[in-house]
């Protein structure tokens, strides 16, 4: 009944040849859909998501997405490759708002590539997108009894190194693909924090800026998608872009 509306997300499903299995990750997806209209809107924001890809890009991410929706991880992070490559849309949204054109994913090889190429205003166009998911004590405290906690008001220095190694990583993957630096060199991460209302992203995202401004990364142009989480709002950032669309 929601297929008309989810058109993309149900391709997915329909992909799936045991869509009851417990590793599958549209299972009781009509179910779901019914009961929640919470639920309901979160895919709706992914299919819309989705939507921007045009047909070439879509049939690339969705070839690359099949593989993954039966590969749950049993240490408590779910389908969370699935959702690594599915971000993936996000960047090519974002770069598409700027203006790029001629936009298509990169396929795969043993070399190091980037994930999305494109053209903005005449001048070649490169992206890596990485993922930060959430901490290995997050997963612990997800997975026990329900109980109260104080969510820290800063990120640790763990995460933030973690997040500088992750743009240093992508920026060295752009560097191999392009040494000779022709094109335009973007990174764009998709961050998910440990506080999962998102109550204090704003405050997580000053502090983020202000590393960036202690120890600026040259030779790239930064995006981070702000996701919308319960508590959500548009959010601005001096050292990077946010995509406030994501």
């Amino acid at each position: 009944m929601f297929r008309a509306e989810l058109p993309r997300l149900y391709t997915l499903r329909d992909c799936i040849i045991e869509p009851a299995s417990p590793n599958a990750y549209f299972r009781d997806f009509d179910q779901n859909l019914a009961r929640s209209a919470h639920i309901k809107e979160t895919y709706l924001r992914w299919e819309r998501v989705l939507q921007g890809l045009d047909a070439q890009a879509w049939e690339h991410l969705k070839n690359e997405a099949v593989p993954r929706l039966i590969a749950r991880d049993r240490t408590g992070r779910g389908w969370q490759q699935l959702f690594d490559i599915l971000n993936e849309a996000r960047a090519y949204n974002y770069l598409k708002s700027l203006g790029c054109t001629n936009l298509q994913f990169i396929p795969r090889s043993n070399e190091r590539t980037p994930d999305l190429e494109g053209l903005l205003d005449s001048q070649h166009v490169l992206c890596e997108v990485k993922s930060l998911n959430i901490s290995d004590e997050e997963i612990a405290f997800r997975k026990g009894a329900p109980k109260a906690r104080s969510v820290p008001t800063t990120l640790p220095a763990g995460f933030l190194k973690k997040l500088r190694s992750s743009i240093e990583t992508a920026k060295g993957q752009l560097l191999a693909y392009d040494p000779s630096r022709t094109a335009a060199h973007f990174v764009y991460l998709n961050v998910s924090f440990d506080d999962f209302l998102g109550e204090l992203k704003e405050t997580y995202f000053k502090q983020i800026d202000d590393d960036l401004a202690e120890k600026p990364v040259a030779g790239i142009r930064l995006a981070i998608c702000n996701d919308h989480t319960p508590f959500y709002k548009p959010l601005q950032m001096c050292f990077a872009d946010v995509d406030n669309a994501g």
